[in-house]
């Protein structure tokens, strides 16, 4: 017995949107990258430092980035301090990977830390005022709680 498909329709995709999408990605990616490059650094520590650090480290990252500049943080930096601070935590997990002896992925790192950063930038500058990169707050505002 075979399945037919629903007919979708076709979504029209524009070039920022594709742009956008493959910026948050490279942000994601960056992200796990910044918490390995502390990781690695931390365990190449001498005994018994290398597991405070190569552990608590990362773990104190991902605090600190929830709290202060994660999309949904109920104190997120405002916007010309977070690309800023965003670029700063990429920046030390480059250094983090160049003192654990990965020079090659440090470079590749800062690189690719510069090149989101300024993409970011740019589409924060070029999008339209009603078109906001992060779901609006009213949307939740909307709803009405259930049992009423």
């Amino acid at each position: 017995m075979s399945r037919r498909r629903a007919d979708v329709p076709a979504v029209a995709v524009s070039g920022p949107a594709v742009v956008a999408a493959a910026a948050m990605a490279a942000g994601f990616v960056l992200e796990v990258a910044m918490l390995a490059a502390f990781c690695a650094w931390g365990f190449q520590l001498a005994a018994p430092w290398n597991f405070v650090a190569g552990l608590g480290l990362p773990a104190a990252v991902i605090v600190l980035w929830g709290y202060f500049m994660a999309p949904k943080a109920a104190r997120r930096l405002p916007w010309p301090l977070l690309p800023a601070a965003t670029l700063a935590a990429f920046l030390l997990g480059a250094a983090a990977l160049l003192a654990a002896g990965l020079p090659i992925l440090a470079a590749a790192m800062a690189a690719v830390s510069l090149v989101y950063t300024a993409t970011v930038m740019v589409l924060h500058r070029t999008r339209p005022a009603a078109a906001p990169l992060e779901p609006a707050a009213e949307a939740k505002d909307a709803v009405e709680p259930s049992g009423r």
